[in-house]
């Protein structure tokens, strides 16, 4: 029998287009368009910026410390007519890096900030018995100084925009001076007023900060970030003595409270690298 090309030709036609007009519905359904997620790049900063924060502590023992020791009734706020008060200003700077690709999302950092108060004023002190009447300057100083390292993780609701909740742990000093110095003074000794009040206390402390930051990217290259955190302080386990006093004499009874813990919000500018 004669092999027919042509037939064979047509019977091959009809098998192929038999299930495309099967599916001919199906056809009609279809949607070239590409409907998949775009992939996300992981959060990514390189950074260094400066800081200003507000820290929120308790003032209120150390404004009743008394102005000569043993007193009760003579306090540095009354003599002053001024007391502590308003939140301490601290000043630092903060470098971080995100930990992609080994940590998609966290990243890690180390920061500084140092801050201080003071109180001064002049009187006149007059010796009635031999006619001399002595100017006497007050002081009083309070300071804060901490270096510590802070974790976080980095949720990106909007592009350029970062929240960022974390914890830091930071070690640190709180100082508390308070001169009385009789003007003027010179190099031979002339200028003590009653030694006892002259003093500088020292506390060493380490702190952990649980923080929310809030980050915008405004370019590629800046970031400005607004924070909210509360600072818990314990005595540094590293120390034999937090407290100190003129140097590193042993010093006791100070209250729970004086400690430079609160609430703390802060404010800073970034520049570096932002992919986010």
């Amino acid at each position: 029998m004669k092999f027919n090309i042509k037939f064979f030709t047509l019977l091959l036609l009809l098998a192929i287009s038999f299930p495309l007009f099967a599916q001919d519905d199906d056809f009609e359904n279809y949607s070239f368009d590409d409907n998949s997620e775009p992939t996300k790049l992981p959060y990514f900063a390189l950074s260094i910026g400066g800081t200003s924060s507000f820290l929120f502590m308790d003032y209120d023992d150390i404004n009743k410390k008394p102005f000569h020791n043993g007193a009760t009734n003579n306090l540095w706020k009354d003599v002053l007519d001024d007391e502590f008060s308003g939140p301490m200003v601290c000043w630092g700077f903060d470098f971080f890096t995100a930990l992609s690709p080994l940590l998609n999302n966290f990243r890690i950092g180390i920061n500084y900030e140092t801050g201080s108060k003071s109180l001064e004023m002049n009187y006149d002190e007059a010796d009635l018995d031999n006619g001399i009447t002595t100017t006497i300057n007050l002081t009083r100083k309070l300071s804060v100084s901490s270096t510590g390292l802070h974790f976080d993780y980095a949720w990106v609701p909007l592009k350029s925009l970062a929240i960022l909740p974390g914890i830091g742990v930071k070690l640190g000093a709180m100082g508390i001076e308070q001169y009385a110095t009789s003007i003027p003074a010179d190099w031979n000794g002339a200028g003590f007023y009653n030694g006892e009040i002259n003093e500088k206390i020292e506390y060493t402390f380490m702190a952990f900060e649980p923080k929310v930051n809030i980050e915008y990217a405004l370019t590629s290259f800046l970031m400005l970030r607004a924070s909210a955190s509360y600072v818990l302080t314990i005595d540094n386990p590293f120390y034999e003595n937090a407290w100190t006093i003129n140097g590193n004499n042993e010093y006791t009874g100070a209250p729970d409270s004086v400690k430079p813990q609160g609430f703390a919000a802060s404010i800073g500018l970034f520049l570096g690298l932002f992919n986010y």
